[in-house]
């Protein structure tokens, strides 16, 4: 039990990321998340769970090296102890995360991820830019 919250989940070797220009972009993005949640949570008791996971999640995402097991495991939570917030969590994250996090994503939309990596894939080995937002966009008009 870590911070009053009960993880179902068994600590493993952490994972590590080395941050690309689009892993950077999550991880910003995953912090805008936390930050924005936890200032709506403000009337909270410091104590409380959910401002926990908040302070405990930030800390994961200001460390170098990123720990990704360990994030992993903070967004697991969130679902199962916090599923009223689930629908606002960015997606992008959940695919980028895999594992366990696939389980909250319908297998379409794990299709439409996988297509959308191979196109940064892509990109990235010939060295080209890749625009990860308009890629999504233009995805989503094809289908």
């Amino acid at each position: 039990m870590e911070d009053g919250i009960v993880t179902p989940y068994v600590k493993r070797n952490d994972r590590q990321m080395n941050q690309s220009p689009y892993h950077t972009q999550l991880v910003k993005q995953f912090s805008e998340f936390v930050r924005t949640i936890s200032t709506q949570s403000g009337a909270l008791d410091p104590q409380h769970p959910f401002k926990l996971w908040c302070q405990r999640t930030s800390a994961l995402l200001e460390a170098h090296p990123l720990k990704l097991d360990e994030i992993t495991d903070q967004v697991n939570t969130l679902f199962i102890h916090f599923a009223d917030l689930t629908p606002l969590f960015p997606r992008d994250i959940l695919f980028f995360l895999g594992g366990d996090c696939l389980h909250f994503m319908p297998d379409e939309e794990i299709q439409a991820y996988q297509a959308l990596d191979e196109l940064r894939y892509s990109a990235e080995s010939q060295g080209k830019p890749f625009d990860w937002e308009a890629s999504k966009e233009s995805l989503k008009k094809l289908q």
